[in-house]
């Protein structure tokens, strides 16, 4: 069985080596086109959020 310290390493290793993409949601994919995917996704999501004026956690408002 695989000790939880050594997971996270080989996970971080993998990232770090571009073997596994990760968004900012925390989507991991070993297919450089998911990640692309899932990096355009979200960014069209966070431009409907900036477009309705949507102020996200931790942000001041005017």
């Amino acid at each position: 069985m695989t000790d939880p310290r050594q997971f996270q390493r080989q996970q971080e290793s993998a990232l770090e080596r571009g073997q596994v993409f990760q968004d900012a949601e925390g989507r991991r994919t070993r297919d450089p086109g998911a990640g692309v995917e899932n990096a355009e996704s979200e960014a069209d999501r966070n431009a409907e959020h900036l477009a309705r004026g949507d102020v996200g956690p931790g942000v001041p408002e005017d």
